[in-house]
């Protein structure tokens, strides 16, 4: 994020000094043209083949010389911006990576036999669960690969992309479907209060009431604050409303509104249909976008023989938080105290207060009869920790 700001900082700067040379250029040009235009029409008030006048002369002259100056001017402010426009690019140089292969030695794996197939597969399932059919039919029929083409979640990023676009006709129809699992979702209410602005903005108030009349009664309840707050947008859908006030622009502009409900509408279906929000290939993205920082951080600093030791391994020197978006994949559970993975011989063993470290954590963490907890007062017996099975 730090590198993404500093290119954007020598970007922003670029981009003014564009702009302030393309108003500094239109005006100077607009200036000499009227000058020229001026002189022109003065000098046509004349007869034909007459000779110009020494005030004439001089006025062409000083034209001519203003111009060549104008012109000469601006190219010079012309090659400065070409050097401001290089320093972007060194700026992204500077700021970002161009070579990972130092940070991971193994990616060439992905290319080998065994693994090329199982990418090219990851590939085609991403683009069919984005709704590129053709895409991914192209990609399937010149590698050679089988994917799932009419796979649920197609179906899914439609209906999205249909709310992004500020249509929640697609995604209504799904909901009214599954309305007895959905009956405890917000779903629901964020689709009917869309199609209700909707209404308003294409066919008149009066027609969102209407539609409000009919579909909120059953959401009253659980939104009553939303549901408020939609229906006095409605007093600024009309064509003679005044601008509305910030607390409702977000209802009113159908883009933010179609993206919110698309976000919803994707993370709500997963859920129900138990489907990861994320293909594989996008949570691997996601996870490598967060992981390689850290590990060019640590390969930098850390060049001590010993420390490089570290990166044989196929694990990682160091623990990377994925955040929510990264996913919540765990193939391994490490102990918090001996910074461990566990193993059969080193299973993980559950608190009674909840807590988790590994089978040799809590060994050397007993005293006798009593275990207090690293994380927590309260004091327990080593026998009654539970060992727990991740599938």
């Amino acid at each position: 994020m730090d590198s993404c700001i500093g290119v954007e900082q020598d970007l922003d700067k670029a981009t003014t000094k564009f702009t302030a040379l393309n108003d500094h250029a239109s005006k100077v040009l607009e200036d000499v043209i009227n000058q020229v235009e001026e002189l022109r029409k003065e000098i046509s008030k004349q007869a034909l083949n007459t000779p110009l006048s020494q005030s004439q002369a001089k006025a062409v002259s000083e034209l001519t010389a203003t111009v060549k100056q104008s012109v000469f001017q601006l190219s010079t402010d012309h090659r400065e911006l070409h050097a401001t426009v290089s320093r972007v690019g060194k700026s992204i140089d500077r700021h970002f990576i161009a070579d990972y292969a130092a940070v991971a030695p193994k990616a060439e794996s992905f290319c080998s036999d065994t693994n090329r197939p199982i990418m090219e597969q990851a590939i085609a399932q991403h683009l069919y669960r984005q709704g590129l059919e053709e895409v991914g039919d192209s990609l399937v029929s010149e590698a050679g690969v089988s994917a799932e083409r009419g796979s649920t979640f197609a179906q899914l990023q439609r209906c999205a992309g249909a709310l992004a676009a500020a249509d929640p006709a697609p995604a209504l129809a799904w909901a009214a479907a599954r309305e007895h699992d959905l009956a405890h979702s917000p779903l629901p209410f964020t689709l009917h209060r869309m199609q209700a602005l909707k209404l308003a903005r294409e066919q008149g108030v009066c027609a969102a009431i209407a539609y409000a009349r009919a579909q909120f009664p059953a959401h009253a309840a659980r939104h009553e604050r939303q549901l408020q707050a939609a229906v006095c947008a409605l007093a600024w859908c009309t064509p003679a409303a005044p601008p509305p006030p910030p607390q409702y622009a977000h209802l009113l502009d159908p883009k933010a509104l179609g993206a919110e409900a698309a976000e919803l509408f994707v993370r709500e279906a997963c859920a129900l249909l138990r489907l990861a929000p994320h293909s594989p290939l996008a949570g691997a993205v996601l996870a490598g976008a967060r992981v390689l920082p850290a590990l060019h951080d640590i390969r930098a600093k850390m060049s001590h023989p010993h420390v490089l030791a570290a990166w044989a391994d196929d694990e990682l020197p160091l623990e990377v938080e994925l955040g929510e978006e990264g996913g919540g994949y765990h193939s391994v559970f490490a102990c918090p105290i001996l910074r461990q993975q566990a193993s059969d011989h080193n299973p993980p063993m559950r608190l009674l207060c909840g807590h988790v470290i590994s089978r040799d954590a809590l060994n050397k963490l007993a005293m006798g009869v009593k275990l207090k907890c690293p994380y927590c007062p309260m004091e327990q017996s080593p026998s009654e920790a539970r060992q727990i099975y991740f599938s």
